[in-house]
């Protein structure tokens, strides 16, 4: 059996220097590495290579305590804060000033760091502004989104900042609009706003599997909710045929969803017909069941 790493203990401090704020953080990673379970989840995040092999909890923990003890500190030094803010920029996306970090690992932890820290509203949108571009893959995009809490007050302004998102040209960005969609605008009031983005950035064709793919998560999440709603939509859309099936199949494959619903949402499978050509799809991707276990 593999040594298994003890969790990072609530009273340790995190220390870092302002000037080269990750080499800190680095350090600390390297203490809860393991190789095989590195192993285990370079298989799941294809052209990902810099797994360290650090357990997704165990980063929760040290994100947590760094967002305690000096998390806007840390997040200013990270991204040379306030050097610009959201109004400086024709898009928040802070594309120029995209930090390259050096583990996937790190990345989440960041990430992770943005949604734990407690800031204002805008602060905290700068950071996410700064952070989205340097998501790159299926894992740090869903933990991110997943982590974020949104003001009830300021929702209006997530949803446009996400409107910035979904007309990107990284498909990883365009992911996350997705995602941050289902996760906190899933209901009644934006519902036909939200079918509206899914509509318009399918529309774009832009062939990218995880894109494509968020899609159809979006739309069997919504159908969960909104079966009615959804049927409509899916009766008329611009979905292709790849991520229109694959909305039925995340339908079918859901445990909420009785057999003779699933046997009508069978019925409205499109003819399969020669499969796009697109520009990041691997022959193995995770499952929904496997992206689920991975994140616990």
């Amino acid at each position: 059996m593999p040594r298994i790493k003890p969790p990072i203990h609530a009273e340790e401090p995190f220390h870092f220097d302002r000037v080269r704020p990750l080499d800190a953080l680095r350090r600390r990673l390297a203490d809860f590495t393991e190789p095989s379970y590195r192993a285990f989840v370079s298989k799941l995040l294809p052209g990902v290579d810099d797994v360290l092999g650090v357990r997704v909890p165990t980063l929760r923990l040290l994100a947590r305590k760094i967002a305690q003890d000096c998390g806007a500190e840390f997040l200013n030094a990270v991204f040379h804060f306030p050097t610009r803010k959201l109004s400086d920029a024709p898009s928040p996306l802070d594309l120029a000033n995209r930090r390259q970090f050096e583990s996937y690992e790190e990345r989440l932890l960041v990430g992770l760091v943005v949604a734990e820290t407690p800031l204002s509203f805008d602060a905290r949108l700068d950071a996410i502004a700064a952070f989205v571009p340097s998501i790159d893959s299926w894992a740090v995009c869903d933990s991110f989104s997943a982590s974020l809490r949104v003001p009830n007050e300021r929702r209006d302004e997530f949803w446009e900042f996400l409107d910035f998102c979904a007309a990107s040209e990284r498909p990883f960005e365009v992911r996350f609009a997705v995602v941050a969609t289902l996760n906190h605008f899933l209901e009644k009031n934006y519902l036909d706003a939200v079918f509206e983005r899914a509509n318009r950035i399918a529309a774009r064709r832009l062939g990218e599997y995880y894109v494509d793919m968020s899609l159809a998560w979006l739309v069997a999440e919504a159908f969960i909710r909104f079966p009615d709603a959804t049927l409509k939509f899916l009766a008329q859309n611009d979905f292709d045929d790849f991520t229109f099936n694959k909305s039925l199949q995340k339908i079918v494959e859901s445990r909420r969803v009785d057999e003779a619903t699933k046997d009508e949402i069978r019925r409205l499978k499109r003819p399969r017909r020669a499969r796009r050509l697109t520009l990041n799809v691997v022959q193995r991707q995770p499952s929904t069941s496997t992206e689920t276990k991975f994140h616990s």
